[in-house]
């Protein structure tokens, strides 16, 4: 009953988080218009105004006041007013639909109000011509309002909830890796943005069933998405939905019909405090080289559900991070020649708690360490040996961060150690160095270079085996050889060992890649991709090759 209310506790506060940022818009919009309506103007002043005497403007000034003339430059003559807003983009700016959150017009900042622009660049506050901010100019950076803050990292695409797992939930990174010439600028609904995207492809496998003895086949893909996120000043809520359709010609046990739902949502207590959290479900397929995967027969189905929230606050230079998350795996039964069998004993519920502390070095740089515990609760014994898998598990790591909003480098590599103990002793634990790395460099306005890596360990059934530690890492490179053609190279490899000669699998993947930007919303691509399976023994060797074409449509 424990496990069961460690879990209602995570559901529960990552449905109040995405609830709340919703209710707070609601209750603020009917605030604001409660506000307007007692700011209505008495009919009984406006008789009282005397004869002859100006109408007054729409901002409370009259017209014969002389502060309320347009402004004139050094010689007299009315400045010049540019407007550089994309009337394509819906994103140029936040809550522009909303009348009680717009923000001021260009040129129009109050007294000792901070420059976005100014704190994205890291350079000192810029006060504005001809006005005296010399007790504005005292004030801390970090004082100053979160919605400044905000409007000064504002992306088009809206990522604005990636606080969460720095590895696996961070998108900033990705993106600034891509950085492709044109923006989708998505479709306005009320105060919310919609990105759609449709991907249509055809794909060749050398290698369908990942074996020694190769089978090849082509397969047509349909890979549909969408995001639907807030452009708010305060709070973010952000909605996604993602399939992945194949469709093969001859081996129709390889389709794909997955699918992705998830819900963000980012809490704002302070400027310096927030509360963000996840909640999704995934559907997919078990790949042919996962470690208890079969090899001939229908591939098993994996449910997963997630729960994740963090909470997050600043202190000056020290920040920190308080998370958790819970993790249900549900795997289907497989049939083989008309023989069915049952996964019921790979179903398990992972819960993790991690805390990290940070020291703000300089905007860019700030090293951490954070630990973090985790429980992989199994309801069922395995099948293949009668022992029950469940463990616990402890992770130690020191690393580097680089910020989320940095215009040449992104994300955070880390170094550690990792541990998961079988709560049966008959299973040994797994242990070993760990490296972990989600990190973007920009070279050169033309040249980006991405790093990841990953390390935990992996659940397996595998007889008298309590696990196998799961390392990957991955380098990634990307041209613009023109505005509009993208060419990309990257180095993939991953291992598995169980650390007792049972497991030992090594992965080698190459990847070329090359993009043609028709225009905003047309990208034609094709993609080569070369992998090599090293495992125990010849006979679980294999060689492959994957050619993918198509278009991608998008808003």
């Amino acid at each position: 009953m424990s496990d069961r209310r460690h879990g209602w506790f995570y559901w529960s506060l990552v449905v109040a988080v995405l609830l709340v940022p919703a209710g707070a818009r609601f209750a603020h919009a009917q605030s604001a218009a409660r506000q307007n309506l007692t700011n209505i103007e008495d009919p009984a002043a406006s008789d009282a105004s005397e004869p002859g005497s100006d109408d007054a403007n729409s901002d409370g000034s009259e017209s014969g006041d002389p502060t309320s003339a347009a402004p004139t430059d050094a010689d007299g003559n009315p400045a010049a007013t540019d407007d550089t807003s994309d009337p394509d983009d819906t994103n140029s700016s936040a809550d522009q639909n909303d009348a009680e959150e717009s923000p001021p017009q260009a040129g129009t900042r109050d007294p000792g109000e901070a420059n976005p622009g100014d704190l994205a660049n890291g350079e000192p506050l810029t006060p504005p011509q001809g006005i005296d901010v010399s007790s504005a100019s005292a004030r801390d950076p970090a004082e100053i309002d979160l919605p400044d803050q905000r409007a000064a990292r504002r992306d088009p695409l809206l990522y604005q909830i990636e606080d969460l797992n720095p590895i696996t939930d961070n998108r900033t990174t990705a993106r600034l890796f891509r950085q492709e010439p044109y923006d989708p600028v998505g479709i306005r609904i009320g105060s919310f943005v919609l990105f759609p995207e449709l991907d249509l492809g055809a794909s060749y496998y050398s290698n369908v069933f990942h074996a020694p003895s190769a089978k090849s086949d082509v397969a047509f893909d349909v890979v549909p998405s969408a995001r639907l996120v807030s452009n708010w000043s305060r709070h973010a809520l952000e909605f996604s939905a993602t399939g992945i359709l194949s469709f093969y010609n001859d081996y129709t046990t390889e389709d794909d019909r997955d699918y992705q739902l998830e819900a963000r949502g980012r809490l704002d207590i302070t400027s310096r405090a927030n509360i963000q959290a996840l909640i999704s479900r995934q559907q997919s397929f078990e790949d042919r080289s996962a470690l208890d995967a079969s090899s001939v027969g229908t591939r098993a189905k994996i449910i997963e559900d997630r729960a994740e929230a963090a909470y997050n606050q600043r202190f000056n230079r020290l920040s920190l991070q308080l998370r958790g998350s819970i993790s249900d795996y549900t795997y289907g039964s497989t049939q083989d020649l008309g023989v069915t069998t049952n996964n019921q004993d790979r179903d398990y519920t992972q819960y993790e708690e991690a805390a990290r502390v940070m020291w703000e070095l300089k905007p860019q740089l700030s090293p951490f360490f954070e630990v973090a515990v985790n429980h992989r609760d199994y309801a069922e014994a395995a099948q293949s040996d009668g022992i029950n898998r469940t463990s616990n598990g402890e992770r130690y790591r020191f690393g580097i961060s680089f910020g989320n909003d940095g215009d040449i480098v992104r994300g955070e590599v880390s170094l550690g150690y990792g541990v998961q103990t079988p709560s049966d002793r008959r299973l040994h634990p797994v242990d070993g160095l760990i490296i972990d790395a989600n990190a973007t460099w920009r070279i050169t306005p033309l040249t980006s270079i991405l790093f990841n890596a990953m390390s935990d360990v992996s659940e397996t059934t595998t007889a008298d085996v309590g696990g196998a530690f799961y390392r990957s890492a991955s380098i990634g490179i990307r041209h613009q050889l023109r505005s509009y053609l993208v060419v990309s190279a990257a180095f993939n490899y991953s291992n598995q060992d169980s650390q007792d000669g049972v497991i030992s699998d090594n992965e080698f993947r190459e990847i070329l890649g090359i993009e043609y930007f028709a225009d905003r919303n047309t990208v034609l691509y094709g993609r080569y991709e070369h992998v090599n399976f090293d495992g125990i023994g010849i006979p679980n060797d294999y060689v492959g090759d994957e050619i993918h074409v198509g278009v991608r449509l998008r808003r």
